[in-house]
């Protein structure tokens, strides 16, 4: 058992601005309380995240190589990404999304849309794309959950987990070019705190994203469910891009898989005559001006 004390030796945890400095990082604009497990397994905790953290210690879903409790492969996803139900002390359907960072991986990307095949600029950032490494993920979700509020919800990022076990990079599919690039990145993404060493992400390790569940269903199940009609799929998909561009992103593989309604007595919930959406899927969401 990996094992992860979450009181920092203290016997009981404390708020998140009260613990030790020496576990406190900030990278890509996020804080994280960095614990360190007994088999060397280091995760990255949010402040969204320490809440709930008991709820999300790998001990309570992850056995180094397995779930330890049965997670689903989410209908849609190109990546490997779950959900696994979590025990909680209130809420008894709490549920986390396990997604395996594909960071260093070849892109295979689908454009849908035929605007933004016209698009020479968004095209030439297509035949570039590169899926966002962990940490810079959850920095630009952060973001854009900064300027969303009114537009849509996205999922909460709780924490980075990277289990002990090693691999060879070609096990895990990434090009070794890339490495310098990331390592270069992440170095300059993080603000020195004192005499504590800077997060390295180690190449030879898988990297996995906790996030919160959102309720509710995506907009091509909602379509083939009869909840909405293939013309509201499709103008949905389109006005939430053209909002992600008015607030400076862009998806880079946007479609109606990652777009979430929340069905009531069989329709969209609505408000003020506008659906009620989420946003899921950031790893290859970039601002604009980048």
């Amino acid at each position: 058992m990996e094992g992860f004390d979450l009181s920092f030796g203290r016997g009981l945890k404390p708020s998140f601005d009260a613990a030790p400095g020496k576990y406190r990082r900030r990278i890509a604009g996020v804080d994280y309380l960095h614990l360190k497990g007994r088999q060397s397994g280091d995760l990255y905790i949010t402040r969204d995240g320490w809440p709930v953290a008991s709820s999300i210690l790998p001990e309570r879903w992850f056995t180094g190589e397995q779930f330890s409790k049965p997670g689903q492969a989410l209908a849609g996803a190109t990546g490997a990404v779950y959900r696994v139900p979590v025990a909680h002390p209130v809420r008894s359907n709490f549920a986390l999304v396990v997604k395996f960072s594909r960071f260093g991986q070849d892109v295979g990307l689908t454009v849908v849309g035929r605007e933004l095949n016209q698009d020479t600029e968004f095209m030439a950032r297509v035949d570039h794309a590169e899926f966002l490494p962990p940490f810079e993920e959850f920095g630009n979700l952060m973001r854009l959950r900064s300027q969303c509020r009114g537009h849509f919800v996205t999922k909460a990022p709780l924490a980075i987990y990277s289990p002990p076990t090693r691999y060879l990079a070609w096990q895990l599919g990434r090009k070794n070019h890339l490495q310098s690039t990331y390592a270069r990145r992440l170095l300059a993404s993080q603000s020195p705190h004192g005499d504590d060493p800077m997060v390295h992400y180690d190449w030879e390790r898988i990297y996995i994203l906790l996030y919160r569940w959102m309720n509710g269903m995506d907009a091509e199940q909602a379509c083939n469910a009869e909840i909405i009609s293939r013309d509201q799929m499709t103008a949905w998909t389109h006005g939430m891009a053209a909002t992600l561009r008015n607030l400076g992103w862009v998806v880079l593989d946007h479609k109606p898989r990652h777009l979430i309604i929340r069905p009531s007595s069989g329709r969209p919930l609505m408000r003020n005559g506008s659906p009620v959406l989420g946003l899921v899927d950031y790893e290859l969401l970039f601002p604009t001006s980048a």
